[in-house]
C-alpha cells in the first residue's frame, strides 16, 4: 500500500514513483537524480545483477559506465560502487569526475581524506580585515625580499594559521609573483624536498621544518576552500614537480603529476594535432592559390566555375593534399575515441595535454566530425568543479564558436547517416544535446535545453518565423540555446528544401547574417559544415546519397545573399578564407548537380552555386596573386566546360573581364558570347578596358554590348585596336568629359554602331546632349577659377540652351555652392538676375534641382 505524504497545505500527494532497476542501459540513460535514486534503492539481487553486467564489459565500455556514474552520484552512492568497480577505479574515477563536494564526501567515507590539523585559535578579524592585512604584510615582509621572501612567507603562515581568509589571500599573492612556486620547488631543495621517504634537513629551515610544512598545508588547504587557488593551478605545478605532487597529496588532491602513461598521450596525441595543422596549412595555401586563379579566370558560369574548382582539387598535384587533410583529421579523431579516458585523464594531470585534447576537439568541430566534439564537450562541461572540468575552465571559446560549429556538423553528419531524414537526426542531435545536462551554469540549463528544443522543432517543422525573432537576439542567449540554434540552421535548409518553404528559410537566416559577427557566423558554420560533410562522403565514395538528400539544403543556405557575407565576418576578413570556403561549397554543389536532375528541390544546387558566384564577384579581386601557372589555368578553364576558343582570352585578360562584366552587369554567358565572337576585345587588360568605357559611354548594359561589338565590327573589322589607338589621344582626367569623347569618336568611327547606341540611349547623343557634355566641360574649365562665380554668370548669359543651362546649375548643386553662387552674383543687382532666373528655371524643369533648391537660390535675386 502506498504511503501518502502531506503537502502541506491540508492535502496529500503520493510519492514519488521507484526508481528504475539499476542496469547498465537504465544508469546511463538517467539524469543525476534518478541515477542517485537507483542506487542508493538498489537491493542486493540488484546489485548481483549489476555487478553481471560490470563485469562482463570491455575494460573500455567499463570504464565510461564507472566515469558516466562519477559525474552523476553523491558521496554515499559512490562508495556503494567499491565493491562493484573495485574502490582505486571508482576512487580514480571521482578525483577526476566528481563534483568536489561529491569527492570530498566520498574520500571521507572512504578514510582516504588527508588529516587536517585542528588549526590554533584564529584572530578573531573578519574576512575582510584578515585579507587587508594580508596585503599590507605581504607588501612589507614579503614582496621584493629576494632569498629572504619564502622563509619570511612561511613566518607568515606560521603566525595566522588561525585565519584561513588570510592565508587563503597569502597564497594568491605568493602564486602571483611565482613565490609559492620557490618554497616548494627552488632550483636546489626545498620544504618538500626529500631522501627516501625522509624530508632533507635544509639550512633555510633546520628544525623547523615540519612546522612549517604544517602551516604551509593548512594555509594550501585555505585557499583551496576559498577558491584562491585551484585543484588545477595545484595539478599544473605538480606536472614535473615531486614537491608539489606531495602538497597535492596533503591536500588530498589527486590525478596529480605526470606518468608514463600520460606523457606517452602527451606525445602520440601532439604528433597528431601537428599533423593536423601541416595538413591544414598546406590546404590553405593551396587554397590561396585556387582564389588566385579564380580571379584570373574570367566570369563563368555556375556549372564552370564548380568545375573548375573540382578541376583544380582533382589536380593530381593537388588532390593528395586535400586527401591528407581529410586523413589526418580522421586520425585524429579515431585516436581520440579509442584512447578517450587517456586522454581526459591525461589532461587532468597535465595543462599542456588539456590544450592538445582542445585544438583536437577545435579540428573535429570544424571538420566534419561534430558529433564526437560533442560528446567530448558534454563530458568535459558536465560537471564544473570536477578535476575534469577545471581542467578545460580556461578555455572559453569551447563554450562559444568550437560549441556552435560543433552542433553545426554533429547535424549535418547525423544527417548524412539518417539518409537525410530530418525527424531522425532530430530526434539523435536531442540525445546528444541532452548529454550537456544542467551542466555549467554559464553554458545554460534545463530551460535553455528546454527552450532550444522547442527552437528546433520549429526548424524541423518549417516555422522560421521562430529563428527569424532570435536572430537580432543571438548575443543574447546562452550557450546551449546557441547550439540548437546552429544545429536549426542546418536542419531547416533541409527541411526547407523538401518543403519548398525556400522563401521563408532565407529571410529567417538572412537575419543571422544581419545580427553580427557571432550570429553570421551560423549560416557560414552551416554552410561549411554540410560542405564538409559532402566532402568526406565524395572521399569516401558514397556521394550520391548527399547529392540527393542534403545538397539541395546546401544550395539554398548558399542561395541566401547572406553567405558570402557571412563567410567573411565568420573568417576575420580573411578573404582567402572565404574564397576557400565558398569554393568548397561550390565543389560539393557541382559534384552534386552532375548527380541530381536539375528539378525541385533539386533547383536550389544550381541557385546556390550561381548566388556564390556572385558573391565571390564582390572581393575576388582583393586576392593578392601572383604569376601563376598560366597552363594550368588554361587547363583548369577547359576542364571546366570553357570554350576553347576563348581559353586564351579569359587566361590573359580575366580579372578585367570580371570588372567588365561588373560595370556593364553582363552575365557570364553574355560576356563569354562577346569575347568568342570579338576575341581581339580581350588582346589585352587594355582593350577590355576602352572598350569597356566606350559602352558605358553609349549607355548601353548587358546583352546590348553584344550588339554594339557587331555594328561596331560592321563599320570597322578592326574596331578593337581602332579603339585601342584613341584611347591614347585623350589625357584630361575628367570622367564626363572623356564619355563625351568616346561618343563623339563612336559617331565620328562606327556610324553604325552610334546610331544603335542612340536608339537604347537617346539622351546621351544629339544637340541636347552636346549642350550638356559642353556645360561639363565649361564648369569644369571655369568653376574653380579665381573669379568663378562671374566666370559662370557669363557662361549663362551667353549661352540660352536650356539643356546647357539646366547641366550647369546641376553642376553647382551637386557640388554644394549653388546657394554660395547666387548670393554672390545677387549683389550686383540685375547684371546676372534675368540669365540666373532662367537657367534656375530650366534645371526644375530637366529636373537637375529641386523646387524648393532653386527657390532658395532665387531669394538672392529680388
Amino acid at each position: 500500500m502506498a504511503v501518502m505524504m502531506h503537502d502541506g497545505g491540508g492535502g496529500y500527494v503520493a510519492p514519488p514513483p521507484p526508481p528504475p532497476p539499476p542496469t547498465r542501459t537504465n544508469l546511463q540513460s538517467a539524469d543525476a537524480a534518478t541515477a542517485d535514486r537507483s542506487i542508493a534503492q538498489m537491493t542486493p539481487e540488484q546489485e548481483a545483477q549489476l555487478q553481471g553486467e560490470v563485469d562482463a564489459l570491455p575494460q573500455a565500455e567499463r570504464t565510461d559506465l564507472l566515469n558516466d556514474l562519477a559525474s552523476k552520484l553523491q558521496a554515499p552512492q559512490l562508495v556503494r560502487l567499491n565493491d562493484i568497480f573495485g574502490a582505486d577505479a571508482v576512487r580514480e574515477a571521482v578525483e577526476t569526475r566528481s563534483s568536489a563536494v561529491a569527492r570530498e564526501g566520498y574520500l571521507e567515507t572512504t578514510g582516504a581524506a588527508p588529516d587536517q590539523p585542528e588549526a590554533p585559535e584564529g584572530s578573531g578579524d573578519s574576512t575582510a580585515e584578515q585579507v587587508e592585512r594580508a596585503q599590507s604584510d605581504y607588501e612589507d615582509r614579503v614582496e621584493g625580499q629576494g632569498i629572504l621572501s619564502q622563509g619570511q612567507l612561511g613566518e607568515l603562515m606560521i603566525e595566522h594559521q588561525g585565519d584561513p581568509a588570510y592565508l587563503a589571500e597569502l597564497v594568491r599573492l605568493a602564486q602571483e609573483d611565482g613565490t609559492l612556486d620557490a618554497v616548494v620547488h627552488p632550483m636546489y631543495g626545498g620544504l618538500y624536498e626529500k631522501e627516501g621517504d625522509s624530508y632533507v634537513r635544509s639550512g633555510d629551515y633546520d628544525d623547523r621544518g615540519d612546522a612549517l610544512r604544517a602551516a604551509f598545508d593548512t594555509a594550501i588547504a585555505a585557499a583551496l576552500d576559498r577558491g584562491t587557488l585551484t585543484g588545477a593551478q595545484l595539478r599544473e605545478l605538480g606536472v614535473h614537480s615531486s614537491g608539489w605532487q606531495d602538497v597535492a597529496a596533503r591536500a588530498g588532491v589527486g590525478q596529480v603529476g605526470a606518468t608514463d602513461a600520460t606523457r606517452t598521450t602527451s606525445t602520440e596525441l601532439d604528433g597528431l594535432v601537428d599533423g593536423y595543422d601541416d595538413a591544414v596549412e598546406d590546404v590553405e595555401r593551396l587554397d590561396e592559390e585556387l582564389g588566385g586563379l579564380l580571379a584570373q579566370a574570367g566570369p563563368l558560369t555556375p556549372e564552370q566555375q564548380a568545375g573548375f574548382v573540382e578541376a583544380f582539387r582533382n589536380d593530381p598535384e593537388h588532390k593528395p593534399t586535400y586527401d591528407a587533410k581529410i586523413e589526418a583529421t580522421q586520425a585524429l579523431a579515431d585516436y581520440v575515441a579509442e584512447n578517450r579516458d587517456a586522454v581526459l585523464d591525461a589532461a587532468v594531470r597535465d595543462p599542456e595535454v588539456a590544450e592538445q585534447v582542445h585544438d583536437a576537439i577545435v579540428a573535429m568541430a570544424t571538420d566534419g566530425h561534430g558529433v564526437q566534439a560533442l560528446e567530448l564537450l558534454a563530458e568535459i562541461q558536465r560537471v564544473p568543479d570536477s578535476a575534469l572540468g577545471e581542467a578545460f575552465a580556461g578555455f572559453t571559446d569551447l563554450s562559444g564558436d568550437v560549441l556552435t560549429d560543433a552542433a553545426s556538423s554533429a547535424m549535418s553528419e547525423l544527417l548524412a547517416r539518417n539518409d537525410g531524414s530530418v525527424t531522425e537526426a532530430q530526434a539523435q542531435f536531442t540525445t546528444l544535446m541532452a548529454a550537456f545536462g544542467q551542466g555549467a551554469p554559464g553554458w545554460g540549463g534545463y530551460k535553455d535545453f528546454a527552450a532550444g528544443n522547442r527552437l528546433l522543432n520549429e526548424f524541423a517543422d518549417g516555422n522560421f518565423s521562430a529563428a527569424d525573432f532570435y536572430s537580432h537576439r543571438y548575443n543574447e542567449t546562452p550557450p546551449i540555446f546557441r547550439a540548437f540554434m546552429a544545429g536549426g540552421v542546418v536542419l531547416g535548409a533541409v527541411s526547407a528544401a523538401e518543403a519548398g518553404r525556400n522563401e521563408d528559410y532565407v529571410n529567417a537566416i538572412t537575419g543571422f547574417a544581419q545580427g553580427g559577427e557571432n550570429a553570421a557566423r551560423l549560416v557560414a558554420g552551416a554552410t561549411t559544415s554540410l560542405s564538409d560533410t559532402g566532402r568526406l562522403a565524395q572521399h569516401a565514395g558514397d556521394f550520391g546519397r548527399f547529392a540527393t538528400r542534403l545538397a539541395p539544403g546546401l544550395g539554398l543556405i548558399a542561395s541566401s545573399a547572406s553567405l558570402v557575407n557571412s563567410l567573411q565576418q565568420a573568417s576575420d576578413g580573411n578573404v582567402g578564407y572565404a574564397i576557400a570556403a565558398a569554393g568548397d561549397v561550390l565543389g560539393v554543389l557541382g559534384g552534386a548537380m552532375e548527380l541530381v536532375p536539375v528539378t525541385a528541390p533539386a533547383g536550389f544546387i544550381v541557385s546556390g552555386i550561381g548566388a556564390i558566384v556572385n558573391g565571390i564577384g564582390s572581393f575576388i579581386g582583393e586576392v593578392i596573386n601572383g604569376n601563376e601557372r598560366r597552363e594550368d589555368l588554361e587547363r583548369y578553364l577547359t576542364e571546366a566546360g570553357v570554350d576553347p576558343q576563348i581559353v586564351d582570352e579569359l587566361a590573359s585578360t580575366g580579372k578585367a573581364l570580371f570588372e567588365m562584366s561588373d560595370a556593364l552587369g553582363m552575365t557570364p554567358e553574355q560576356l563569354q558570347s562577346l569575347i568568342a565572337a570579338h576575341p581581339e576585345i580581350a588582346a589585352s587588360p587594355g582593350h577590355v578596358g576602352i572598350f569597356q568605357e566606350t559602352a558605358a559611354a553609349a549607355g548601353l548594359e548587358g546583352g546590348e554590348v553584344n550588339t554594339l561589338a557587331d555594328r561596331m565590327a560592321g563599320d570597322d573589322p578592326n574596331f578593337a585596336w581602332e579603339l585601342f589607338g584613341v584611347a591614347g589621344m585623350y589625357t584630361n582626367p575628367s570622367a564626363e568629359q572623356k564619355a563625351a569623347f568616346l561618343r563623339d569618336q563612336l559617331e565620328i568611327r562606327f556610324p553604325s554602331a552610334a546610331e544603335y547606341a542612340e536608339s537604347k540611349s537617346p539622351e546621351l547623343f544629339g544637340a541636347a546632349a552636346e549642350q550638356r557634355e559642353r556645360a561639363v566641360a565649361d564648369y569644369e574649365r571655369d568653376g574653380f577659377s579665381m573669379n568663378w562665380e562671374m566666370s559662370l554668370g557669363n557662361q549663362l548669359a551667353d549661352n540660352t540652351d536650356p539643356a546647357y543651362r539646366a547641366e550647369m546649375i546641376g553642376k553647382l548643386q551637386e557640388d554644394g555652392r549653388l546657394e554660395m553662387w547666387a548670393q554672390f552674383l545677387g549683389g550686383y543687382g540685375d547684371q546676372w538676375a534675368d540669365a540666373a532666373r532662367q537657367s534656375l528655371a530650366d534645371a526644375v524643369a530637366a529636373g537637375t534641382v529641386t523646387q524648393s533648391e532653386a527657390d532658395a537660390a532665387l531669394a538672392h535675386f529680388g
